[in-house]
């Protein structure tokens, strides 16, 4: 195991928890700086064009138009979309700051199955509670089948 899937798994099982528990992420921002700091080196176009995205996602007085070059880039469409959703007010700030952190890190493939876990989590949530959902359990999920299977994509 390389020491971004340690980094991630690591940090999106004490989220996880946090989730559940607190209902409240303390520390995401933490996650996406060291993503940063992670990815940066090795990828500086993609970890750029991601955090773009994430601003975009954040500062809602920035226009549309901002994010129609960010779409002819592939690995930044799961965070215009989670930008979208936090913009809309459907999705939370620390999750946007985890499929951020996740699109710096990892490639498409693993972000689309964090996205997949999280559908599966919302399925099993639903049956068995009523509110809010809580994301990163299912993004922990989908992540911890990218990296099982990491050898198929």
């Amino acid at each position: 195991m390389t020491l971004t899937e340690t980094f991630a798994l690591v940090s999106f099982s004490l989220f996880s928890y946090a989730d559940l528990r607190y209902r409240l992420v303390p520390g995401i921002e933490v996650f996406l700086l060291g993503t940063i700091l992670l990815a940066l080196p090795n990828n500086p176009l993609q970890t750029g064009i991601v955090l773009l995205a994430c601003l975009w996602g954040i500062v809602r007085n920035l226009s549309g138009w901002f994010a129609v070059p960010m779409l002819f880039y592939p690995p930044v469409w799961p965070v215009l979309l989670t930008g979208y959703g936090y913009r809309k007010g459907i999705i939370g700030r620390a999750d946007l700051f985890a499929i951020s952190g996740l699109a710096c890190l990892f490639p498409l493939p693993a972000v689309l199955l964090s996205l997949f876990g999280l559908e599966l989590w919302r399925r099993f949530w639903v049956r068995r509670q009523t509110g809010s959902i809580p994301a990163l359990p299912g993004m922990f999920v989908g992540l911890l089948i990218y990296i099982v299977t990491g050898s198929l994509f």
